[in-house]
């Protein structure tokens, strides 16, 4: 990107970007902007190229500063302030100057971004997320969200894109770990059969009665983690259909051996984190007869476990 030269330009000499990555404009942002704007002016200038396509057919591109020149074009401005660099020489370029240029401002709407990141891992030939966090600066996390959303069949999309719905990004993400692992089966191959698996779950949560909450999907999550470690998966696939297909809600996934695997890692946490604090901790400040009785008591469970146990 070369050397910036500032200049007033024509608001109707300046176009928005056909690949800008941002597609939704906060109305309750866009109407504080443009208070602002009446006040002070833009005190931030635009970035933009000047335009060699015959489309769009203004003279120059913005590359960064839409929502400042949609609120000038609504207050009536004639010119605004703007940094003019040099065109990008291709659609990959074009929106990797706009990724970089936005790095340290408001992040864009995730499935926005996805979408267009898309067009990156294509041109680059690579879903690496340190090469493309090296390219376009987003995090890793970011990508690794906007990967999760891309997986989903195409049919989705709109379902993404609409703000403010019902069926967030959030829960496409959340659910794309079982929705991911269940596509390896013959009974959920993609992408027929993990669309029917998701158009239920959707059902499920449009329906608030046996799954209210993404959040609810790390259970069945946990169970596939737990059913996957224990070689038997197909037990997991079987609770999986019975939930989809049926008035059944997430305790079908709780059985006695997830518990008790569950409190195995709990006691496991617990033990490492005694064994790194008791060596530190200082014998004076727990000298009083309620902390001794514990640890004695402790020590009786640990000694007949470990006595079980050889």
């Amino acid at each position: 990107m070369e050397n910036k030269t500032l200049r007033e330009i024509k608001v109707s000499e300046i176009a928005p970007n056909p690949y800008n990555p941002r597609l939704i404009f906060e109305p309750n942002e866009l109407n504080d902007l443009k208070s602002s704007i009446s006040k002070v002016g833009i005190l931030v200038p635009l970035t933009v190229y000047q335009n060699s396509k015959d489309f769009p057919k203004e003279k120059y591109i913005i590359l960064d500063g839409e929502r400042r020149w949609r609120c000038a074009t609504e207050i009536g401005l004639e010119a605004i302030p703007a940094n003019v660099i040099d065109e990008p020489k291709d659609i990959t370029q074009n929106i990797l100057f706009m990724f970089n240029i936005h790095h340290f401002r408001k992040e864009w709407a995730l499935f926005p971004t996805a979408l267009k990141l898309e067009i990156i891992i294509d041109k680059l030939g690579t879903d690496s997320e340190t090469v493309l966090n090296e390219f376009t600066g987003v995090s890793r996390s970011t990508i690794r969200r906007c990967k999760a959303l891309l997986w989903y069949p195409p049919k989705y999309r709109d379902i993404l894109m609409e703000k403010g719905g019902r069926i967030s990004t959030d829960f496409f993400i959340e659910l794309h770990p079982i929705a991911n692992r269940l596509s390896y089966e013959p009974d959920f191959k993609y992408p027929e059969g993990i669309s029917f698996f998701v158009d239920k779950c959707i059902d499920k949560f449009k329906e608030q009665k046996h799954l209210s909450d993404v959040k609810e999907l790390r259970e069945i999550r946990k169970a596939l983690g737990f059913y996957d470690k224990s070689n038997n998966f197909q037990e997991f696939v079987n609770k999986i259909s019975e939930f989809i297909n049926n008035d059944i809600g997430l305790e079908i996934f709780v059985s006695e051996d997830l518990e008790e695997e569950r409190n195995r890692k709990n006691i496991l946490k617990y033990i490492s984190y005694l064994n790194t604090n008791l060596d530190q901790i200082n014998p004076d400040l727990i000298s009083d007869i309620y902390f001794e009785d514990q640890l004695k008591q402790l020590q009786k469970r640990l000694d007949a476990i470990i006595e079980s146990i050889d």
